[in-house]
Formats: structure tokens, C-alpha cells, sequence
């Protein structure tokens, strides 16, 4: 199974399909029916019925698909060079007209005119239709929309990196000042040498922690 749908392209489909639990047509010409989160095809009956949790099954394997047809090279060429966005962008676009659509929409265009070219596609039938109009326009903002950066995945640092992350840590937390409970045992605790006091704030290393016990024996402290 491929990479899924992401959280942008999955809200936006579901907010221009609706979902209806009975077999519907959105346009009189089209050939199929439609049911659920906007599943259309030859496997949907006039009449039929099904449940939300078969719509949302329907769905899931409906962006899957889409998004197996964005990440093919065949289909786009340029995939490689997608943003999350500009990804949920074509899969919304190619779930609206086909992976057909998305063939011809990709093959020979630069990401800007891949964005542009989307437009074209507010026809059914041969007449423009505004909910079309509306989805390419909202499907245009979300492949403009800046990407939010991901949450960092310490897996993938380097031993230096994880280091230098921890020290900024400590950095940070050093410079909290300790609460006023705790202030006197600091004050002590450097006269007697256990700790410096610098960073207090901020968490102890394993070595810290062997040290100071050790000192404060020393310094016959109980």
C-alpha cells in the first residue's frame, strides 16, 4: 500500500463530495451512479443503499487509489518534485476527473503550469458548471498553501545532531529560573560545593547525577 492521502486533500474532497448513503447522479448525463464520499463507477447500482461505514471504507480506497495515480511517474513525471500539498492538490483533482485527467494534465507541464492548467477543468457535459469552478479554485489555494513543517524524527539525526539538539535543550531550560521553594537548597548546595549552579533549571546528565551525591557526602551533608 502506498502513501496515503494527506489530512488537507482529504478535507477538501469530503467537503465538495458530501456524502449520501443512496445511489445519486450529480449530473444527468453521467453514466455511472454515485454513492457515498462521491464513488462513482459501474459497481454502483441506481437504488442502491449502504452504510456510513462502507462509505468511508469506499472512500479510503478511492483517495488510495488517486494518490497510487499521483505518485506514479507515468502519470506525473514531475511527482517527485510535489510538496505535501501540492500532492493532496492533484489527488482531490484527479478523484474529481480521472486518472485519465491527470495524465494529460501533467504530461509536458512545469509544476506552475500543472497549478494553471487545473482551471480548465470546470466542464461537464460540456457546460461549465460553478461547483466545478469552485473545486479547481480551492484546489489552486490548497497547491499554493505553504507546507507546515513536519514534527522532527530524532530516528533519522545523526549522533552530532541529536547532541547538539539536546545541548539547545539544556540551554533553554537552563536559562528557567528555579522556583522560590527550591532557591535556599540551591543557595546551600553551591556554598558547599555540590553544584555550580549554572543552568539550574535546566534536566542533569547521568554524570551529573553520580556526581553531586558523592560531593554532598564529602561535604558532610546528610
Amino acid at each position: 500500500m502506498g502513501r496515503p492521502i494527506g489530512e488537507a486533500g482529504l478535507a477538501l474532497i469530503k467537503n465538495f463530495e458530501g456524502c449520501r448513503l443512496k445511489a445519486y447522479k450529480p449530473v444527468s448525463t453521467e453514466k455511472y451512479w454515485t454513492i457515498g464520499w462521491g464513488h462513482y463507477g459501474p459497481d454502483v447500482r441506481e437504488n442502491q443503499i449502504i452504510t456510513q461505514a462502507e462509505a468511508d471504507q469506499l472512500l479510503a480506497a478511492d483517495c488510495q487509489k488517486f494518490a497510487d495515480a499521483v505518485d506514479n511517474p507515468r502519470n506525473c513525471p514531475l511527482t517527485g518534485q510535489f510538496n505535501a500539498n501540492q500532492r493532496d492538490a492533484l489527488i482531490s483533482f484527479s478523484f474529481n476527473c480521472g486518472a485519465a485527467a491527470l495524465q494529460t494534465q501533467c504530461k509536458g507541464r512545469g509544476l506552475p503550469q500543472i497549478r494553471d492548467a487545473m482551471a480548465l477543468y470546470n466542464k461537464s457535459g460540456g457546460k461549465v458548471l460553478n461547483g466545478l469552478v469552485r473545486r479547481r479554485a480551492a484546489e489552486q489555494a490548497l497547491w499554493d498553501a505553504p507546507v507546515k513543517e513536519d514534527s522532527m524524527d530524532i530516528s533519522k539525526l545523526t549522533d552530532a545532531e541529536i547532541l547538539q539538539l539536546v545541548d539547545r535543550i539544556q540551554d533553554v531550560m537552563g536559562r528557567q529560573q528555579v522556583s522560590g521553594t527550591l532557591a535556599p537548597e540551591l543557595e546551600e548546595a553551591k556554598a558547599l560545593g555540590i553544584t555550580d549552579g549554572t543552568r539550574s533549571g535546566a534536566l542533569c546528565t547521568r554524570a551529573q547525577a553520580a556526581v553531586m551525591p558523592l560531593r554532598a557526602a564529602k561535604s558532610g551533608t546528610p
